[in-house]
């Protein structure tokens, strides 16, 4: 038997980073990524259940305070939490997650944000405990588990009008054929992944150096930062305490379009030019949310139309997050308001819409995913091209189910909707692996049309967050995941990166007094 005795929350930044300054985070102005850390301790010493949130900036400190109050009331004090060794069984997991996000308190907060990562911290620390204990890869545990338990992780009642508890049993019923199968695919070859190979600061010669770069390491697919140059221009006038009339940022969304895509004419010139496979690289972009549903409409309209008239094969992939994450409806209106525009070319032209990482409840992905057709009749169902779940944004291993479910739901009645899951922070990694796994041994690789679903990697030349930072690092070869076997979701930090990036007392954060300061900052300490 395995008794949970205490918890441990630790802040760890890895590699250190300052405030602002690094331009790939165009909407906040430079991050400072960092993990709350949660590690559940048991009578074992060498067993520990982990997870990791990640966040940015010195919302740290409150993010590991909140997650603190969490994992004391629910790990501690309550006496209807299972047997560690109980919790693979009868649904036992999925019920406990499942009443903890339904908990009164928390749920008066909003059941969103700082709380409800924090539930999901507790969640996935359990999920690793319970699949450490039982010697299998956290995927594993969830996918080997009957149907009848999944539904236990899950609340319908928000979700309902469009999953209902018997639609989801018989789509985890029908996933059980062939499923060996997938698992084995998913050993044998990987998971499909892509890089970031554009960050926006970077100059025009430097971004064709790095599509070179991800092209001569077997890359299918990499994404661009735009909107740097209309961020920027807001900001400017911002600052300048000048007041934008609806005609000037219209303007100056244009003028972005003009410029990125003149960056990412030289992309796609480099691919056609480098790239000999048979399937050429690919191309997505993201703005981090810099425009209004406006502004984004006319930038994505101008920049499709300069690419494709340079040439009809310049299309890309997706348009990742152009608008504020919190309003899935402007996301969906601007899919169905190109998705119009285009309807007509000839060849076909496209502007797939993407985002979710901040998506912080099964809520958010129902509209993204089931909303009403707004230019028809009402009654029609539409969906965004692509998704992206997040790991620890949202309430754990039994939100990413519901998102999942709802996902194959919009998939069976005709929105081929993509997964494509957002990794792109310190341990998420690690984290969102398992769940694409979950999907693919589920619900296969790719959506009904047979378009590929593919998961974000995060490798830099000079930044390692993964290697010698994690005891079990997310790894790709040939652009696919590779899934280990060790048992777990695979989030524990090695001795090494605790011992180097823990806050604000780690070796290199103490490796220089410019660092040394930055993490005083970071924690709110003198």
């Amino acid at each position: 038997m395995v008794a949970i005795t205490g918890f441990e929350v630790q802040a760890i930044g890895a590699p250190p980073t300052g405030f602002g300054g690094d331009a790939r985070n165009i909407a906040q102005g430079g991050p400072t990524y960092a993990n709350a850390v949660l590690e559940i301790l048991t009578d074992h010493p060498e067993l520990r259940g982990t997870s990791v949130i990640f966040t940015n900036g010195h919302g740290l400190k409150e993010m590991c305070a909140v997650t603190r109050d969490v994992a004391n009331r629910f790990l501690l004090m309550e006496d209807w939490l299972p047997a560690p060794s109980e919790l693979h069984k009868n649904g036992n997991l999925g019920r406990f997650s499942k009443r903890m996000l339904q908990d009164s308190d928390y749920s008066w907060l909003g059941g969103v944000g700082v709380s409800r990562m924090a539930i999901g911290a507790v969640a996935n620390a359990l999920w690793d405990l319970t699949a450490k204990i039982q010697q299998v890869p956290a995927w594993e545990l969830i996918v080997d588990m009957t149907p009848e338990d999944l539904l236990e992780f899950i609340d319908f009642e928000p979700i309902g009008d469009v999953l209902a508890p018997t639609e989801a049993l018989d789509l985890l019923e029908r996933a059980q054929a062939g499923k060996p199968e997938r698992i084995h695919q998913i050993y044998q070859q990987g998971l499909l992944a892509y890089n970031t190979a554009g960050w926006s600061g970077i100059s025009k010669e430097g971004l064709v150096h790095q599509t070179q770069t991800m092209l001569n390491a077997g890359w299918p697919q990499i994404k661009i930062k735009v909107g740097a140059s209309y961020a920027a221009a807001r900001m400017k006038a911002d600052e300048a305490k000048l007041a934008l009339s609806r005609e000037d940022i219209d303007r100056l969304a244009l003028e972005a379009a003009n410029d990125d895509a003149e960056r990412l004419q030289l992309v796609f010139e480099t691919i056609e030019r480098e790239d000999q496979r048979p399937e050429r690289m690919k191309v997505a972009i993201d703005s981090n949310q810099v425009f209004d549903n406006r502004s984004a409409f006319i930038f994505a309209h101008q920049l499709a139309l300069k690419l494709y008239e340079a040439s009809p094969k310049y299309q890309i992939e997706w348009f990742e997050e152009p608008c504020n994450p919190h309003s899935a409806m402007a996301h969906v209106e601007l899919q169905q308001s190109l998705n119009h525009a285009f309807k007509d070319y000839d060849p076909p032209l496209r502007v797939p819409i993407s985002t979710g990482e901040q998506g912080a409840s099964p809520t958010t992905f129902k509209d993204l995913l089931h909303a009403s057709d707004v230019r028809g009749d009402g009654h029609q169902k539409f969906a965004i091209d692509v998704i992206q779940m997040d790991y620890s944004r949202v309430g754990g291993i039994g939100d990413n189910l519901a998102i999942l479910l709802m996902a194959q739901k919009a998939r069976e009645e005709g929105r081929d909707v993509r997964i494509c899951p957002h990794t792109g922070g310190i341990g998420l990694c690690e984290g969102m692996r398992n769940v694409q796994a979950i999907k693919q041994a589920l619900f296969g690789p790719a959506n009904l049309a047979g378009v590929p679903d593919i998961l974000e990697f995060v490798a830099e030349e000079e930044r390692s967050v993964h290697e010698g930072v994690f005891t079990n690092p997310a790894i790709v070869k040939n652009g696919y995941y590779q899934m280990p076997r060790e048992p777990g979701v695979g989030v524990d930090y090695s001795a090494r990166g605790k011992r180097e990036y823990r806050l604000p007392d780690g070796t290199a954060w103490q490796a220089s007094d410019h660092f040394a300061l930055l993490a005083r900052k970071f924690m709110q300490t003198r």
